[in-house]
């Protein structure tokens, strides 16, 4: 609840300081271009929107949470959250007559969080996930014209995610957090609201995962029935935000 609180505050400081440049009087006739935007050089903004994630999960091992003695009882569950994600990225760009080519990176506080029944003891054990953090490096290209600046983007992705097995009626628990890699693609449309500023909306996809992934259980004990759990994930991320920028251009 803390964390969308301050992401909205942060889009509240983001929409009053595009207002506030624009409304200053003679800035707006000063600042707006006349011609076609030149979208050439560093920039920093900040972003926020929604996303949605989609966590797929194996078993690589008979472990405490999926077999009865010997009997495997399953391998594979899922989880699925939404929530707030927002932060900041900055970048560079270089733009020959209508082309522009570019890198970013960025960083964005999540709050996607999900629960839901074991679907191998749903009246004994809930899993739960979370992932807090999502950065990124990727490559830019776009196509300019007049203020409108449509591009596409690829590259490295990585989100900070934690998993979470409970026993409610033993206890027993087993949770974990970890660094997930993985690629991204997405691409938006930006319009640029005077020389510096300018206001974007971005799709993003994600796909991340996790290889033997060993989560901590001092109580799974060892042998039939027993042991600490290992799992693969496979990841995705999909989010659309709305962006604001400014150019350190001419």
């Amino acid at each position: 609840m803390h964390l969308t609180v301050r992401l909205w505050r942060l889009a509240f400081w983001c929409a009053g300081a595009a207002l506030i440049t624009s409304a200053t009087p003679g800035a707006a006739a000063e600042l707006l271009p006349t011609t076609a935007t030149q979208w050439d050089g560093f920039y920093i903004g900040g972003q926020l929107g929604g996303a949605w994630s989609n966590t797929d999960w194996h078993y690589d091992n008979h472990n405490w949470f999926n077999t009865i003695g010997p009997a495997l009882v399953g391998t594979n569950f899922d989880l699925d959250g939404s929530g707030v994600q927002g932060g900041g990225q900055g970048g560079f760009n270089y733009q020959s007559g209508a082309w522009v080519f570019g890198v970013e990176g960025s960083a964005s506080a999540a709050d996607l969080d999900a629960s839901r029944k074991s679907p191998f003891f749903p009246d004994a054990d809930i899993y739960s996930t979370k992932i807090d953090w999502l950065a990124t490096a990727t490559g830019r290209v776009g196509y300019a014209q007049d203020r409108w600046l449509a591009y596409a983007k690829a590259g490295w992705a990585g989100v900070d995610i934690d998993l979470t097995l409970f026993d409610h009626d033993t206890p027993v628990r087993a949770s974990s957090s970890t660094w997930a890699n993985g690629w991204t693609v997405g691409g938006g449309a930006e319009y640029a609201l005077t020389k510096g500023f300018s206001l974007a909306v971005e799709y993003d996809y994600a796909d991340l995962d996790t290889d033997r992934w060993r989560l901590p259980c001092a109580n799974c004990g060892t042998g039939v029935g027993g042991g600490t759990p290992i799992v693969d994930g496979d990841i995705t991320v999909q989010s659309v935000t709305a962006r604001l920028n400014y150019r350190f251009g001419d």
